[in-house]
């Protein structure tokens, strides 16, 4: 079947949920194209109901949501698995892919809206000094128990200490919470994985300085036949 099925990926390289179907496709050893987004009109003309990518192509099957994307491959391909037949670990490993999904993508979402925030106000003010109003409203937060942390200082503190969960988590073992590669450790990888490239400014020094991690990373690289980028 997978040799007769024309599968196509659409979606943006290098974000996490992307890459999250890409490893999938590798690990089940399906041939695939990956197709990026020319313009904000490929994203309609590929998920006309959200305009959300990425979304997967089986023979004409237009399948969003990276999660769905791999229940259904699974289904359709179910050698090697990505969940285990074990209903105790298949449940923790479902639950940590959804962890990695909304925990991780918060910190991302929350430094693209510190990062447009600080664009918008250097237009706004020309880097002049805060007008009096603002600087009343810093010292009332100041009173009321707000430190001098800088916005972009508190994700990456948050990053680090998803990170130590994740450490948790993992244990001893190669995978979470198996010996083998699940959903969970590609949905983990892929959030790692941008992470490791620097999407968020220090956010691969927080990776590397957590060797357990980047010795994952490279497990799942070398389970799926990734190209290794953590060497």
């Amino acid at each position: 079947m997978a040799g007769e099925s024309k599968i196509t990926l659409y979606g943006p390289a290098r974000i996490p949920f992307t890459e999250k179907v890409r490893l999938a496709l590798l690990y089940k050893g399906l041939e695939f194209e990956l197709v990026e987004p020319a313009s904000r009109e490929d994203y309609w003309r590929w998920n006309p109901k959200s305009g959300l990518l990425p979304v997967l192509a089986i023979d004409g099957e237009l399948i969003p949501d990276s999660t769905a994307i791999l229940i259904r491959l699974d289904s359709l391909y179910p050698d090697p698995p990505l969940l285990s037949s074990d209903v105790r670990i298949r449940s923790q490993q479902q639950q940590l892919e959804d962890w990695a999904d909304e925990n991780l993508l918060w910190y991302f979402n929350k430094w693209i809206r510190i990062r447009d925030a600080a664009s918008d106000a250097d237009e706004r003010q020309g880097g002049l000094r805060p007008p009096a109003k603002s600087l009343r409203r810093i010292a009332a937060w100041l009173q009321a128990g707000g430190t001098w942390e800088r916005p972009e200082t508190g994700v990456v503190r948050g990053i680090a200490d998803r990170l130590d969960d994740l450490l948790g988590f993992l244990g001893t073992r190669p995978f979470f919470y198996s010996d083998r590669v699940s959903m969970a450790d590609l949905g983990v990888y892929a959030m790692l994985y941008s992470l490791f490239l620097g999407s968020i400014p220090g956010s691969q020094k927080i990776v590397l300085s957590r060797p357990p991690l980047v010795e994952f990373m490279r497990r799942v690289e070398t389970a799926t036949g990734s190209v290794a980028l953590t060497t």
